[in-house]
This record gives structure tokens, C-alpha cells and sequence, in this order.
């Protein structure tokens, strides 16, 4: 007679409570083992989530519950493991036992919903671990409020300029460099030269974001004030300043100008007409554009290109042509009116409902793990877990998550007339950016400056 398979599952809070020298992975672990013992259970696997005891994404978790037609039983440490949150807990549990699976905590014993006595035994358990949990967050943030007031930062300072608690003197320059730039240049600009001289964001990533900028700007940390606490209860203690609080006035106001003036004529947007529609018909990926200079005689220029050839982006794209703004604009412009007046172009454009690659690459993972189900199910009937007809059940409900990711959509058909009546207001009364977004229409450029349209209809 096979020994019935039992999965282990464990949690704790963080990776600094799972490191070699923590020892409430290995006590669980033990415990859990010890009690798969006395039940006769074999262990194939355990199953271990770092993260909070309130928060639902567990990548773990959610393995276990992939691999549940392989085991009859899941085993706790304690009940706690499973969550420290009310809702949370009961919506694990019946996770569990919806896929078929026995529940035990090596501290509690069964844990069964279906039960009352032990559905009453785990709902008060569940709720003094939900109040232990609050308890223990209120004296933690009431030191960290307290840590603050006594002019200490409630943790140690690792933001973008900091190492450790101390200014880094490299990322700090570059800190001073943002402030500066931003008062000339504009956000996107700014990010795209940061990366391309290799300075790495917050996140440790190549490419920076516009959101990390501004958050930088209005940061008082940069100024030299560290703030901690909820709206309502902030307090503050001073720390050591990287830029100036006037040079931050300066940079800020700079920021709330040109936010006031986007869409007004002589503001980016008015003067890069295509920004934000435009993307290389090789690749698929977004065009940008270069910083817009004005020369001499006061005409603005900038070139677009591919921003996928950025050494930052990783230069995946081989389409490396700049593009005059303005040449480019009068290329659109006229294939846009070609376009309106061919019903034939219209209906061709309009946007093929193939899978882009990534999604595709994403289907196909799908099909994978869907295969892994199947392969895993079969090994379930081998052993004796399941049942032929249970078997059959999965195949069929397999089939059918199949047939739904292989379902190609039929390129859909729009109303010409219409359409080219709505579009031909939109370009005699708005901006051609605002013209072509409206209409839902995608300018495609492709090597040699030829241009297509792709419409979403």
C-alpha cells in the first residue's frame, strides 16, 4: 500500500526571519514534520511565502494550490501561518479544502470548516491572531513616532542620495543634477539622459520614470527634513541637506509652470504633434523624441525616434533613423488625408486582432502550465489520489481553458462613412495628436520615413 503524499506549508513575515541564522522556518519545519509522522503522511514538498501575515500574494501559496491534485493533506506549523487577518484566514483555508485537500496545524490539529467545532476553534483563533497583530503594529508604529521626536529617522535612510543612513557622495551629485536640469529641461528628457548616462533609478532599474522624478523634487528628505507618520500625526526631525531648499522652490515651480502650460500653443505637446500616437512600425514600441532646441532664427526642432534602440532599453531595435519633427508632421498629415480618402485604406488599417508577441509569449505560458496540470493530474490517478471519472473532469475542464487561450478574434469591420465624418471633424477642430487620439488612430513609421496608420476601432 502507498504512503499518502502530504505538502508542507510555511510563512514568515520577511526574509530577515528566514535567513540561516532564524530559526522559525526550521521550528515550524520540525513541528510540521513531526506531526506528518504521527499521521502516517509522507512529505514530498514544503512550501515557504516571506511576506506579511495581512498580504494575499503568495507566490508559494499559490504553487501549493496548483500542485494540490498530488497530495492528500497540507500541514501548518501553526495556525497563524496561514494568515494573521480574519477574512484572510477563512479564504485560505477554504482555498485549500476547495482543492481537495486535508488541512492540519501541527499546534491545533484538523482544521475543517465543514466541522463546527473546529470552524468555532479556528474563527477565534484566527481572530486573537488578527488582534495580537494589531496590538503588535500599534507599539511598533508608537516607537518609530517616538524614535522620530527624539530626533532620530524612524529607519535607516536608503532613498536615492542615501547608503545606509548617510549621504552617498556619487548619488548625491547626481541628486543636485536632477534638481538643476529639471529647471530647463523637461521630466521625459531628464529621465531619458539619466539613463543613457548609465546613472540607475531608485529601483536599481537602467530606465527612470517621470512619477520618480517628481517624487524626488517633492521629497522634504532632499532639503534635509525627514517626516514619518501618518496624515493627520507627521512628525519631523532635521537631517543632513543635499540641495537647497530655494533650489527646490525653484525646481518645483518650474514642475507646476509647465504642467499649467501643456496643451497651450508653444508647449511641448502643441510642438511635438505626434507625441503620444506615434510608434516604429518595426518594432512596436513607443518613439520619442529629442529635447526641442530653438535656433537662431526661432524655429524649434527635434528629431523622433525609436526608443528602443536606447542603449537603456537595451537597443533591441535595428531602426535607427531620427526623423525631423517637422518633416515627419507633413508625412502624417498627408497620409492621413490619403487615408481618408480611401475606404479601401480605412478598412485595411484598421487594427488586426492578432496577439501582439508578448502576449503571445504569455498564451503559450499558459498552455504550459496547463499542460503541467494535466501531466500532474495523471500522476494523481497513478498513485491513487483521484479517481478515473475525477480524472476525466480535469481533462475536459482542461480542454476547455485550452480552446479559450486559442481563440483567434475576427478583424473587426467599421462603419466607413461614419467613421471618416467623426475623424474629419476631429482634424479640422483639434491639434493632430488630440485629432488622432480621438479617432483611436496609431502612427506607424517605418525605415525610410514610410508611414502607415493602424486604427483601433
Amino acid at each position: 500500500m502507498s504512503v499518502l503524499q502530504a505538502a508542507i506549508y510555511l510563512r514568515v513575515s520577511g526574509r530577515f526571519q528566514a535567513g540561516p541564522d532564524r530559526f522559525g522556518l526550521a521550528s515550524q519545519e520540525h513541528d510540521a514534520r513531526t506531526y506528518a509522522a504521527r499521521l502516517g503522511l509522507q512529505v514530498a514538498r514544503v512550501y515557504v511565502d516571506q511576506i506579511t501575515g495581512v498580504s494575499s500574494d503568495r507566490v508559494q501559496f499559490q504553487q501549493l494550490l496548483q500542485d494540490a491534485p498530488a497530495y492528500s493533506a497540507v500541514i501548518l506549523g501553526v495556525q497563524d501561518r496561514l494568515a494573521r487577518d480574519v477574512p484572510l484566514s477563512y479564504a485560505m483555508l477554504g482555498a485549500l479544502q476547495d482543492a481537495g485537500l486535508k488541512v492540519y496545524s501541527a499546534g491545533e490539529g484538523a482544521l475543517d470548516l465543514e466541522d463546527d467545532s473546529s470552524a468555532l476553534g479556528f474563527g477565534i483563533r484566527a481572530v486573537i491572531a488578527d488582534q495580537e497583530r494589531r496590538r503588535i503594529t500599534k507599539r511598533m508604529y508608537g516607537g518609530m513616532l517616538a524614535k522620530v521626536r527624539s530626533g532620530r529617522p524612524a529607519r535607516t535612510i536608503n532613498a536615492f542620495g542615501w547608503r545606509d543612513g548617510q549621504v552617498d557622495p556619487e548619488q548625491a551629485q547626481w541628486v543636485r543634477w536632477i534638481f538643476e536640469r529639471l529647471e530647463s529641461t523637461g521630466l521625459t528628457n531628464v529621465a531619458y539622459e539619466l539613463a543613457e548616462r548609465g546613472v540607475l533609478s531608485p529601483t536599481g532599474l537602467p530606465q527612470w520614470r517621470r512619477a520618480q522624478l517628481v517624487k524626488m523634487v517633492h521629497n522634504p528628505l532632499y532639503i534635509g527634513r525627514y517626516e514619518f507618520g501618518r496624515k493627520g500625526e507627521r512628525v519631523s526631525t532635521p537631517v543632513e541637506a543635499i540641495v537647497s531648499e530655494e533650489q527646490a522652490r525653484r525646481t518645483q515651480a518650474m514642475l507646476r509652470t509647465r504642467r499649467k502650460e501643456q496643451g497651450r500653443p508653444g508647449a511641448k505637446t502643441a510642438v511635438l504633434q505626434l507625441q503620444g500616437v506615434v510608434r516604429c512600425g518595426e518594432c512596436g514600441r513607443v518613439v520619442t523624441t529629442t529635447p526641442v532646441r530653438v535656433r537662431a532664427d526661432g524655429r524649434q526642432v527635434a528629431y523622433y525616434f525609436c526608443r528602443a534602440t536606447l542603449r537603456a532599453e537595451g537597443a533591441t531595435c535595428d531602426h535607427r533613423t531620427y526623423y525631423r519633427m517637422d518633416l515627419l508632421h507633413d508625412v502624417a498629415r498627408e497620409g492621413l488625408q490619403q487615408l481618408l480618402s480611401s475606404p479601401t485604406l480605412i478598412q485595411g488599417a484598421v487594427e488586426d486582432l492578432t496577439l501582439p508577441e508578448q502576449q503571445q509569449r504569455r498564451v503559450q505560458a499558459d498552455l504550459e502550465r496547463l499542460d503541467a496540470q494535466w501531466e500532474r493530474w495523471k500522476g494523481a490517478l497513478r498513485i491513487g489520489a483521484i479517481t478515473p471519472e475525477e480524472l476525466a473532469t480535469e481533462r475536459r475542464r482542461i480542454d476547455q481553458a485550452r480552446a479559450a487561450l486559442l481563440v483567434t478574434p475576427e478583424r473587426p469591420v467599421i462603419d466607413v462613412q461614419a467613421w471618416r465624418d467623426r475623424v474629419g471633424h476631429a482634424v479640422a477642430s483639434l491639434p493632430l495628436n488630440e485629432a488622432l487620439r480621438a479617432a483611436g488612430i496609431t502612427v506607424l513609421v517605418h525605415t525610410g520615413g514610410r508611414v502607415t496608420f493602424r486604427i483601433r476601432a
